[in-house]
């Protein structure tokens, strides 16, 4: 079955206009001079976020499904390389490792082994989260050790790192309990629909969450160049609810919640009010 047919079915499958309902609270990810100081070393290179260190989000049958239906307008052999072992998302636990097959639900082989997982649970910066803000012990004592380094190398000021450290302890919340879909349970379904048994019949219709209303719940991948410029990953599809005619690759926020929760520094998230346009993935100088 050629990819390029499998993607025509599912590009006429698409939703009737719908009407959206109130965002949730939106953060986005800040770009590499808040979140390190400076354009990270492999530049250019994905734009990749870790979230949590965690492994155990496997991408089966019906996630491997779900990244085809978001990925609409991407040919499926594109959709299929976002879960490629060398790329950015399945370093080392996706397809294409010599010696380690996956289970491929994209052409129906070595479906006797175990589907290729996430090696970590990761975003990309300028994209948007949502969650709940909470206080965590463990990131207060990361940000003390952090800021006693730097008073070491004479980089703060006493008096200016005195009055970080009391904002350290009496702080409400300083990370991000992020939403993400829980691996071990199927991508949610609208009422009445049910579960494609192959990838030809994958509708994005029947799915409840869509990066084009939720895009808090996916991801866009995306690189940084050597000028500090954040631009389109490779192989993306175009569609026209972006509005800004650049290609765009989703994936899922997503972790298995088995493993305990998914926190990150409220420090390196800006808040994004209410009523504010949902940022773009990339910025382009």
């Amino acid at each position: 079955m050629k990819s390029v047919t499998v993607t025509t079915v599912i590009k006429k499958r698409l939703a009737e206009p719908v009407t959206l309902p109130a965002r949730p609270r939106l953060w986005m990810i800040q770009e590499d001079l808040v979140l390190f100081g400076g354009i990270r070393s492999c530049a250019p290179c994905p734009a990749v976020v870790i979230l949590k260190e965690d492994p155990h989000a496997f991408m089966d049958q019906q996630w491997q499904y779900y990244l085809a239906a978001g990925n609409y307008a991407m040919d499926l052999e594109d959709v299929y390389l976002l879960l490629d072992r060398a790329l950015a998302f399945a370093n080392q636990t996706g397809f294409r490792k010599a010696g380690s097959p996956k289970a491929d639900y994209f052409h129906n082989k070595d479906l006797n082994c175990k589907p290729p997982n996430l090696d970590k649970v990761r975003s990309d910066v300028r994209n948007v989260l949502t969650g709940t803000p909470q206080y965590s012990l463990l990131q207060t004592l990361k940000a003390m050790v952090g800021l006693t380094k730097t008073i070491i190398q004479r980089k703060t000021e006493f008096m200016a790192a005195r009055s970080t450290f009391t904002s350290l302890l009496t702080t409400a919340s300083n990370v991000l309990n992020v939403w993400t879909f829980d691996s071990l349970k199927p991508p949610p379904l609208k009422p009445g629909r049910s579960y494609p048994r192959d990838i030809s019949k994958v509708n994005p219709d029947d799915y409840l969450y869509m990066p084009e209303r939720d895009r808090e719940k996916f991801l866009v991948a995306n690189i940084v160049n050597n000028a500090g410029e954040v631009v389109q990953f490779p192989r993306g599809g175009l569609y026209s609810w972006t509005n800004d005619n650049t290609p765009y690759s989703f994936l899922p926020h997503i972790s298995n919640h088995s493993y305990g929760d998914v926190l990150y520094p409220l420090a390196n998230l800006l808040p994004i009010t209410a009523n504010a346009p949902i940022p773009s993935p990339y910025r382009f100088e």
